[in-house]
């Protein structure tokens, strides 16, 4: 790995890369070893360059809330990216669809659904982590899963390389997806069901 590339190149970017980073902060059971790079991309415009620089000649991690995640003593041989703030948002693109950031957690959109009286997305409140790792793993709970209630994502490849991808695109099955490995998800499109706060 060409280490003093990679310190160069983060003088240019506003998004911080730290070096020999101890992934025990990142995930929940607070074990695992160290990664020579850990990128916490906060913009899309940072993520696309990393990701044109060093995508292809660097084997890729993403790192998601970390929730359901286990790191060996031994760390991670590559470079490690999480998605920061700017990938956690959430917006009403119609009355019963929104639009999501990878990175927003899946208890954050479950409320957010509740507040504007969108019932199906309530079985999101019992699982931890976020959406793009839930959308991975095809998470569910109570017979619903998220492939009932995802229209699309946005994603980005290891060059850099931005796509949408439709719900009939995917295969989903029981806590997986067809969805490559090299892809990055950047947000999703889910759609509920009007209801009732109290209701829901």
């Amino acid at each position: 790995m060409q280490i003093e590339e990679i310190q160069k190149f983060s003088e240019k970017i506003a998004s911080p890369i730290y070096f020999d980073y101890d992934l025990k902060k990142s995930n929940w059971f607070n074990i695992g070893g160290k990664t020579k790079v850990y990128f916490k991309a906060e913009s899309l415009p940072d993520l696309v360059l990393f990701l044109k620089s060093f995508g292809v000649s660097h084997k890729i991690f993403v790192l998601g809330a970390g929730s359901n995640t286990l790191i060996r003593d031994s760390g991670v041989k590559g470079v490690v990216i999480k998605l920061g703030s700017k990938f956690s948002n959430i917006q009403l693109l119609e009355e019963d669809t929104i639009e999501v950031g990878a990175s927003t957690l899946d208890r954050k959109v479950s409320d957010f659904a509740k507040n504007n009286d969108i019932s199906g997305m309530e079985f999101l409140s019992c699982i931890p982590g976020s959406i793009g790792g839930a959308i991975i793993m095809n998470s569910g709970c109570y017979g619903s899963d998220i492939s009932e209630i995802l229209l699309s994502i946005k994603i980005i490849d290891e060059k850099g390389k931005e796509k949408e991808i439709k719900n009939d695109e995917i295969k989903f099955f029981y806590r997986g997806t067809n969805i490559p490995k090299n892809y990055i998800i950047l947000s999703a499109v889910l759609k509920g069901i009007i209801s009732s706060k109290q209701l829901i």
